[in-house]
């Protein structure tokens, strides 16, 4: 005979819980960073299936009693949000960083013509023409 949870109650312990949280919050970051290039796509489905389980475990409860998202009461926003166009102290805002060319950097590339290169012949030219003097 199988067992159902009663929606609400949770087995977890607190230590269980806040590690759960940090592992939610951890496989949230390696998605994010997944997106920027810096993951594998095998790393960012193994943080998606630990992210959809929290979903469906928090799903699960009454909405009374579930704890807030974890992360959440973190104030803490990125440095290229909170940098964004932000002045200094003295009120100046900061210079930005030159961008680097990136044509300089490129190969060039030569195209071909797919028409036959044909050479004009020499018309005749008579001994006594422009070289000799008269």
């Amino acid at each position: 005979m199988v067992q159902r949870r009663k929606p609400g109650v949770s087995r977890e312990s607190a230590a269980e819980q806040k590690m759960r949280d940090q592992e939610v919050v951890r496989a949230n970051k390696e998605l994010a960073a997944y997106f920027k290039g810096r993951r594998t796509e095998r790393e960012a489905r193994a943080a998606l299936k630990i992210i959809k389980a929290f979903v469906r475990d928090r799903e699960r409860r009454d909405a009374r009693s579930r704890p807030p998202l974890p992360g959440a009461g973190v104030d803490k926003t990125p440095k290229e949000v909170t940098n964004r166009g932000a002045a200094s102290a003295s009120g100046e805002r900061h210079p930005r960083k030159p961008r680097r060319n990136t044509q300089d950097k490129s190969p060039k590339s030569v195209t071909a013509s797919i028409w036959p290169h044909v050479t004009p012949e020499p018309s005749p030219v008579s001994a006594s023409d422009e070289r000799t003097p008269e």
